[in-house]
């Protein structure tokens, strides 16, 4: 008779491996190329570890998430809707989808150059107002690949996917270091992150011709509801969960001052750069492995050993991570890292990302069952209590932000990670004994 742990073991590494099975060639391109690209930043972030102030990360800081706040609301906007349609309605989508592209870039675009002068006046940084100005300009950029992006995504083309993400990522992170190395300061971080656009683009549209679109008469009406209505509440749901992954940057900003969020800038991405990549791949790769399924026992099943894969990979990154920390900070990114709290900030911030796997999992299943209404009130809600903790934690110091931060990752996610599943599950499941006693 076999042991129960011997049991549970086997069970384990059989999800593992079906994980492993149904991810694996998505998991194998995005991670591969996310992990190569993590490295190639890493190399860079030393560059600029060793030449910029702490100063200069908190201003690259601010930029950096302004942008990202409002580009996520942009990301899905009309591909979350395309992916799950079938081909004929995809083909006749495509117009629309392209009118809607332009519209949310053009108005994404107009509301960070609006923001640009009230967040220079309440930094009293003037010098902010550039570079704030010319990432908007990205915008004008991103509709010339989103639907191109759309079908590989569709496709399940994710060697294309991460190439186009390799790429932009190693040309980026080449000419940071030159233009720092060159005397740039903070536009060594701002301006490659715009060039690096053309690289994505050129990519995603590389033998990848649009399928002849039955609507070429232009924008229907209709077919913009349909897509504003499914894609509305997705990018709602993007823009909160990433308003929650920055909404330290904007707390420690704001009570602790442009040093401070320079150092934990610094802090955040050098510990959970890898890794958060490594998960990103993952949400992507997994949403369109979602949305092609047959039966209820089947996404469970994929679900279930999805995220045994994920945690399988991530876990001892973190760990290794984790425990070289004293030794790896200093010796990489400089001594002058150790006059201030950068060191156990990292080690903090790095445990935090033992569970954020499970979120990612949540949410993607909870969007791909239709369920974006759910998944938003799940961010939203989980955003505001993450900001009350961390606002009262910058009252001590950066040190207890980071233990807040995880402390707080490490009680939500697991939860909302068995909410959903039992969401999604119990409505699947009551659908079909309805459906079998009809």
């Amino acid at each position: 008779m076999k042991k129960p742990h011997n049991r549970f073991l086997n069970k384990t590494m059989m999800l593992i491996q079906s994980g492993f099975t149904g991810l694996g060639k998505s998991m194998m391109w995005l991670g591969s190329a996310q992990f190569s690209g993590r490295i190639i930043r890493l190399l860079s972030s030393i560059v600029l570890a060793r030449l910029l102030m702490p100063e200069m990360f908190g201003q690259a800081a601010i930029v950096l998430t302004l942008f990202e706040l409002i580009c996520t609301a942009t990301r899905r906007i009309t591909s979350a809707a395309l992916i799950r349609m079938d081909d004929e309605q995809f083909t006749d989508h495509l117009s629309s989808a392209n009118w809607v592209n332009w519209g949310v870039c053009l108005l994404a675009c107009l509301m960070m150059l609006l923001a640009s002068y009230p967040i220079a006046r309440y930094y009293h940084d003037t010098s902010l107002i550039l570079p704030i100005a010319v990432m908007a300009m990205s915008f004008l950029l991103l509709p010339m690949g989103m639907q191109y992006a759309t079908i590989n995504l569709r496709n399940n083309k994710m060697r294309i996917v991460g190439r186009a993400n390799l790429w932009q990522t190693f040309i980026d992170a080449a000419l940071t270091a030159i233009l720092a190395l060159a005397g740039f300061e903070i536009w060594a971080i701002i301006l490659p992150k715009v060039l690096v656009i053309f690289v994505w683009i050129a990519i995603h549209r590389y033998h990848n011709p649009l399928p002849k679109m039955q609507s070429e008469t232009g924008i229907k009406y209709a077919q913009v509801i349909t897509l504003l209505h499914f894609g509305i509440p997705v990018s709602l749901s993007d823009l909160t969960n990433t308003l929650r992954q920055n909404i330290d940057y904007l707390l420690v900003g704001y009570f602790m001052g442009v040093e401070a969020l320079g150092v934990y800038f610094f802090a955040y991405n050098i510990s959970l750069g890898i890794s958060l990549g490594l998960i990103q791949s993952f949400g992507t790769a997994f949403y369109s492995h979602l949305c092609h399924r047959n039966t209820v026992e089947d996404l469970s099943a994929k679900y279930l050993s999805s995220i045994a894969a994920i945690m399988a990979i991530t876990v001892p990154v973190i760990l290794m991570q984790s425990v070289l920390s004293d030794w790896y900070v200093p010796l990489v990114y400089g001594d002058k890292w150790l006059s201030t709290d950068a060191i156990n900030v990292f080690l903090f911030l790095c445990l935090s990302g033992l569970v954020r796997p499970l979120g990612e999992a949540a949410s993607q299943l909870l969007l791909a069952n239709g369920l974006s209404q759910t998944n938003l009130k799940i961010n939203l809600l989980l955003t505001i209590c993450l900001a009350v903790v961390i606002g009262i934690a910058c009252q001590f110091s950066l040190i207890t932000v980071a233990q807040s931060v995880m402390v707080s990752y490490f009680i939500t996610l697991p939860l909302i990670c068995i909410y959903s599943y039992q969401k999604v599950f119990k409505n699947n499941q009551q659908l079909t004994s309805i459906g079998e006693s009809l």
